[in-house]
């Protein structure tokens, strides 16, 4: 417990805390300690360099209470650390990187999407390990589902709202209309995270009824057409204003277009207490619950979310709140 609090370097470090922590890197296996201090992830030398000691330390508390080797660690643990820090932006602090929401985003999120679905699990269950020793309030021992086949539930109403406040209370009007969008986007044109990263000005089109239409291009798959819920209309026809051409619309003075861009822009938010986890496809499968309550065809809804099959939208169909029965009789009688 002393030890851990080197890892945290805003915090008073007291010499007992040093002294465990050498106590501890003492005890270390020195081929390990020399694996650490050689290891050549292939990430920028500068950055290595500022998170290898973090990394190292990380690994010295949790190496003598797991059956992982300092070889399965380091790998995983050293380019989940780079991400939180130099994509993210966290402080060099265990209690903010190692945090079970950024470690699930990480795994969710950022690895590789051709990951195989056990791949996947290891790097979470190898990077929640070091985790659990070095922040161990923030990581209890039960674990999240990761089954590539999991169904993200919707957002309630209430949690909606909830994300309206978190939007609206980012301490910059930058970053409130980045949350604005992400949402509008997300729940209400039913995008992925690379969609909404790569929708730009000229993919988006204002009626003059009020209708927002995005044309949605996807590598390797056809354009698709979709139109923005009327809740959301004008979060986005407001953030059209001024922007032209190729500029992006969610966070357009960024250059990168990667697929972690929304991750590490929800890092960087401010979270207050009672945000729920703000995550895409939860945004996206409120977008498709939203639809099936508004009775669109599945046709129709199949074309606008990209779908080639039924799978996702039947087992979305359980958050759908039924109708009574003598509306369930009308509609099959086909007078309601």
């Amino acid at each position: 417990m002393l030890a851990r609090t080197t890892l945290r370097p805003g915090a008073e470090v007291d010499e007992s805390a040093v002294a465990s922590m050498n106590a501890l890197r003492a005890r270390v296996d020195a081929r390990a300690l020399a694996k650490i201090r050689d290891y050549d992830p292939g990430l920028p030398a500068g950055n290595v360099d500022a998170i290898r000691s973090f990394i190292s330390d990380s690994l010295t508390l949790a190496l003598p209470l797991t059956a992982y080797s300092v070889e399965t660690l380091l790998g995983p643990v050293t380019y989940f650390v780079h991400w939180a820090v130099f994509v993210v932006g966290c402080d060099l602090d265990a209690l903010i990187i190692f945090d079970r929401e950024l470690v699930e985003t990480y795994v969710r999120e950022v690895l590789p999407p051709d990951l195989a679905p056990g791949t996947r699990r290891n790097y979470r269950a190898w990077i929640t390990r070091v985790a659990e020793v070095v922040n161990p309030n923030k990581n209890p021992r039960v674990p999240m589902p990761l089954n590539e086949k999991s169904m993200e539930s919707p957002y309630t109403d209430d949690e909606v709202v909830a994300l309206d406040r978190w939007a609206a209370g980012q301490p910059t009007p930058y970053r409130r209309q980045g949350a604005a969008m992400l949402v509008a986007l997300g729940a209400g044109a039913g995008l992925s995270s690379i969609e909404i990263v790569q929708v730009t000005r000229d993919s988006v089109t204002l009626r003059d009824n009020g209708i927002v239409e995005i044309n949605v291009v996807g590598k390797g798959k056809p354009d698709r057409r979709v139109i923005v819920s009327a809740q959301f209309e004008a979060v986005v026809a407001d953030q059209l204003e001024g922007l032209t051409g190729d500029a992006f619309v969610f966070l357009p003075r960024r250059a990168r277009s990667e697929n972690d861009v929304v991750s590490a822009f929800v890092g960087r938010t401010t979270r207050p207490p009672g945000t729920p986890h703000i995550n895409v496809r939860k945004l996206r499968n409120t977008w498709f619950v939203t639809q099936m309550v508004n009775r669109v065809d599945v046709l129709t809804l199949m074309e606008a979310a990209g779908l080639q099959s039924l799978e996702s939208i039947s087992r979305l169909a359980r958050f759908v709140p039924r109708p009574s029965g003598d509306d369930r009789d009308a509609q099959l009688r086909g007078v309601l």
